[in-house]
């Protein structure tokens, strides 16, 4: 709210007021791409309303004695800028000096509006220096967008909080039964709202997932087309997401098709930089494809915009890639950053973590690790499962190579 009337008054003061619409705050003080503005230029309708309310409650309770009153008439979102007369506001001021105070009244005369400008220009001039905190959107929603989803429908609210929940599940992907869990919260955020995009996309990359780690081959089928649907389906409700296409290309690539599956994530990429559960599929298609550098890049880029207050397995990804640009000391500091952060940890990671160790001559350090994945997954196969997973075969038996000259033997 503070920034949505931060953006209105300085427009206005600076002539602008006649070109503030909803698609210009969408954009400049929501943020996002083109592709996204008609969603977000109903928020912004919603947001006006709220602050409307919000302005008129504070005149007629802690702000009745301001000088400065700002008002956002309706019909437009330009606002309001008045003037109460200065000794109304002296005398009421008199009144209240004596009164216990613990906020200074900012906004008086035109002194307020120039603070005012002044505070929103050197918060922009701020702001684009730091990085995202974990606390804002990278990978959902504000405060303020699920408001006015909840304004809108209490269901689709709901649809919403389990698509995100499901997001959180699906990783560390080889566990079937994390797998079912996470394809039943989506399979119900379907059924709370089913024009939600997000269950439609969460249960595509789940159904994918399970069609490539099962034996069954009749389940395969059967979970690849369920999951060719609800992508379909996630495209067509929001073909703007970064999700929905991450989730196209995770079916695609699931189906072998290559070229399909890295263009879609590349514009999923594009769409959502630093959704974090985006780009752990996108990283994942990336690296199988052989793609280690681009996979390098985003993931840096990614870093270096947001702080994460966990570990994520597009850090995972990169770890693997610097493992197959035989930048091995990168990938162990990669893996140990995602472990120290509470990340997600599985055969693949420690059957990376050891091949690198190895790689660089540590070999108790790759003998100890080769212990753990031999006692902890004992019937764990990632030579083998990396071997299909790679575009290229040789990248999957490189890892294994080196897994088992640490001292790793397959059981079986």
């Amino acid at each position: 709210m503070q920034d949505f009337l931060v953006y209105v008054v300085e427009e206005s003061l600076n002539g602008r007021a006649d070109e503030i619409r909803a698609k210009t705050i969408a954009m400049d003080v929501y943020g996002g791409t083109v592709a996204e503005m008609a969603r977000r230029e109903n928020v912004v309708r919603v947001d006006a309303g709220r602050l409307r309310r919000k302005l008129a409650e504070y005149y007629v309770e802690d702000g009745r004695d301001e000088g400065t009153v700002f008002d956002l008439p309706k019909g437009g979102y330009a606002p309001q800028i008045s003037i109460r007369p200065l000794e109304r506001s002296q005398t009421k001021l008199r009144e209240r000096q004596n009164k216990s105070r613990t906020w200074p009244r900012l906004f008086i005369g035109i002194a307020g509006i120039f603070v005012l400008v002044c505070f929103a220009t050197v918060f922009a001039l701020v702001s684009t220096k730091e990085k995202v905190p974990a606390s804002l959107p990278i990978d959902s929603l504000s405060r303020d967008e699920r408001g006015a989803i909840f304004d809108a429908s209490p269901m689709r609210l709901q649809a919403v909080n389990l698509a995100n929940s499901g997001r959180d599940l699906i990783f560390p992907a080889l566990e079937l039964a994390r797998l079912n869990a996470a394809l039943t919260i989506f399979k119900a955020a379907i059924e709370s709202d089913d024009s939600y995009f997000g269950g439609h996309a969460g249960a595509a990359q789940v159904a994918s997932t399970i069609s490539l780690l099962t034996s069954d081959t009749d389940l395969s089928r059967d979970m690849l087309s369920y999951a060719d649907t609800q992508a379909s389906r996630a495209i067509e409700l929001a073909p703007e997401s970064g999700w929905s296409q991450s989730a196209k290309a995770w079916v695609e690539f699931t189906k072998g098709n290559w070229p399909e599956a890295v263009e879609f994530s590349y514009r999923a990429q594009r769409l959502a930089p630093i959704d974090v559960h985006v780009l752990e599929f996108v990283s994942l298609i990336l690296l199988y494809s052989g793609s280690f550098e681009q996979v390098v890049e985003i993931s840096e880029e990614a870093l270096s915009k947001v702080v994460l207050d966990r570990g994520y397995v597009f850090q995972n990804a990169m770890g693997s890639a610097k493992f197959h640009l035989k930048d091995f000391e990168g990938a162990v500091s990669a893996f140990e950053q995602v472990t120290e952060k509470g990340g997600p940890v599985g055969p693949v990671s420690v059957a990376y973590l050891m091949a690198a160790h190895q790689m660089l001559g540590n070999e108790s350090k790759a003998k100890s690790l080769s212990e753990k994945l031999s006692r902890e997954w004992p019937d764990s196969r990632v030579d083998l499962l990396f071997q299909s997973l790679f575009e290229n075969p040789k990248y999957g038996e490189e890892l294994g190579a080196a897994m088992k000259r640490a001292g790793w033997k397959p059981n079986g």
